[in-house]
C-alpha cells in the first residue's frame, strides 16, 4: 500500500491519525474512527481525576472552533473498561495522558499501557486553565516529565507541543533527550470566539482551545520549523481537514497527520474521504510511498535574510480588461505603492513604483499577475 508509513516503530497503514478530543472519548467513538479507516486513534486526554462536564463547552463560528473541555469526564476505571472493548484490527491505540507531576504522569503511563495502549502521547501543556502553567517556560521540567515516563514504559512516546515550544530548539532538544520518539504539534491556541457588542458580553464564558482550518498557517510553520529542529518524527495537527491539507504537512516534513476538529464538524466519514483521496492523489501523481513526498517542499523555503536580496516586481502575464465588481479591482485598491493602476478599461503595472510585495498576485481572481525580476 503506497500510503503505509512507519511511525515510532508502529506499522501504520496510512498517515492519518485521529487526534485527542471528544470525538475519541470512549469505546464507541474510537471504534467509529477505526472503522472509518484511521491508522491510529489518540484517546481524549486521560488523567487520574476525571474532568467536570461543562455545559456548554464547544463553540463554532464561521468554521472557527473553540473547545473548553480540558480532559476526559470518565473515571480511570471507566476508561479501562472502555478501552478493553475497542477492536483495533490493523489500527493502533494511542493514549493521550496528562499529570501534574512527573511521578503522576509516569503512574498514569504505566496504567494505560496495561489497558492496551500501543503508544502514548504526553499532554504537558494546555491552552486553558492554570494547571501546570509553569511548564510553559521550563524545558528542564518538561524533560523530567518525559524522562520518567520513557523509563517506565515499553511503548513509544510522543509529546504534544504548543506553537511556542515547537519553535524552540531548547524545548525540542529536551524532548528528544528524554527519549520521546516523536512530537505532535501544534496544540490548540488559546482563544475566544468573540464579543457580543450589543450586550457587552463575551460569547464564551472562558478562554478555550482554538482550532480548525484558520490555524493551519501557524501549524504549517511549526511543522517546517520542527523539520529543521527535530531529529524525531513529527505528527502534524491544527487545520488538517482533508487530503490536500494533509499533503501540505507531509511535504513540509511530517510523518503523519492528526485530524480533530474536522471529524467533529464533518463526521467520521471525513477520515474515510481523507484516506481515499490521499491514496488517489498519490497514485495519480505516481508516488510509490509517503516517504517519497515527505519534506519535498522544504527546499522552496529560504531564511528571511536570504529573501531580502530578491528584486522582484509585479507583472501582468495576460491582459486584464474587466472590472472585478462594484468594489473595483482589489489589486488596484490594495496596492500600497500605487503601482497597479486602472486606465479606462485596462489595468496595468507601473514598474517604477512597484516594491514587489506580491499582494496583487494573491488578490487577482483571474490569476493575471506574477512576480518577476
Amino acid at each position: 500500500m503506497c500510503t503505509a508509513v512507519d511511525f515510532m516503530g508502529l506499522p501504520l497503514k496510512n498517515p492519518v491519525i485521529v487526534a485527542a478530543g471528544p470525538w475519541s472519548r470512549d469505546a464507541a467513538s474510537i471504534q467509529k474512527a477505526i472503522d472509518a479507516g484511521a491508522a491510529a486513534v489518540v484517546t481524549e486526554t486521560i488523567t487520574l481525576e476525571k474532568s467536570q462536564l461543562l455545559r456548554p463547552r464547544i463553540y463554532r463560528q464561521e468554521g472557527r472552533l473553540l473547545n473548553t473541555t480540558l480532559y476526559s469526564t470518565l473515571s480511570f476505571e471507566q476508561l479501562e473498561r472502555e478501552l478493553s472493548q475497542v477492536r483495533k484490527g490493523d489500527s493502533f491505540l494511542i493514549c493521550n495522558i496528562r499529570g501534574g507531576t512527573p511521578s503522576e504522569l509516569a503512574y498514569t503511563a504505566t496504567a494505560v499501557e496495561r489497558f492496551g495502549a500501543d503508544a502514548l502521547e504526553l499532554c504537558c501543556f494546555t491552552p486553558i486553565g492554570t494547571k501546570m502553567e509553569n511548564l510553559a517556560i521550563h524545558p528542564d521540567e518538561i524533560y523530567e516529565m518525559i524522562r520518567q515516563v520513557t523509563q517506565k514504559v515499553s511503548v513509544p512516546v510522543m509529546v504534544r507541543l504548543p506553537h511556542h515550544a515547537a519553535s524552540s530548539r531548547e524545548f525540542v532538544q529536551a524532548v528528544e533527550r528524554a527519549g520521546a520518539k516523536a512530537v505532535s504539534a501544534i496544540e490548540t491556541l488559546s482563544g475566544l470566539i468573540g464579543v457580543d457588542v450589543e450586550r457587552g458580553r463575551s460569547r464564551t464564558p472562558t478562554i478555550g482551545g482554538y482550532s480548525g482550518p484558520h490555524i493551519r498557517p501557524v501549524s504549517l510553520a511549526a511543522t517546517a520549523m520542527l523539520s529543521q529542529l527535530a531529529d524525531c518524527q513529527i505528527a502534524s495537527m491544527g487545520g488538517v481537514e482533508d487530503a490536500l491539507s494533509a499533503l501540505e504537512f507531509l511535504m513540509l516534513g511530517a510523518s503523519v497527520v492528526q485530524l480533530g476538529s474536522a471529524v467533529l464538524l464533518g463526521g467520521y466519514g471525513r477520515i474515510t474521504r481523507t484516506v481515499e483521496d490521499l491514496e488517489a492523489w498519490m497514485r495519480a501523481h505516481r508516488y510509490g510511498s509517503v516517504e517519497e513526498l515527505r519534506g519535498i517542499a522544504l527546499d522552496s523555503l529560504s531564511p528571511f535574510e536570504e529573501i531580502l536580496t530578491r528584486r522582484l516586481h509585479a507583472s501582468l502575464d495576460s491582459p486584464c480588461g474587466q472590472s472585478c465588481g462594484e468594489g473595483g479591482c482589489p489589486c488596484v485598491t490594495a496596492c500600497l505603492d500605487g503601482a497597479v493602476v486602472r486606465e479606462g478599461d485596462r489595468v496595468r503595472v507601473v514598474r517604477e513604483r512597484c516594491s514587489g510585495c506580491g499582494l496583487c498576485v494573491s488578490l487577482c481572481p483571474g490569476g493575471h499577475f506574477s512576480l518577476r525580476k
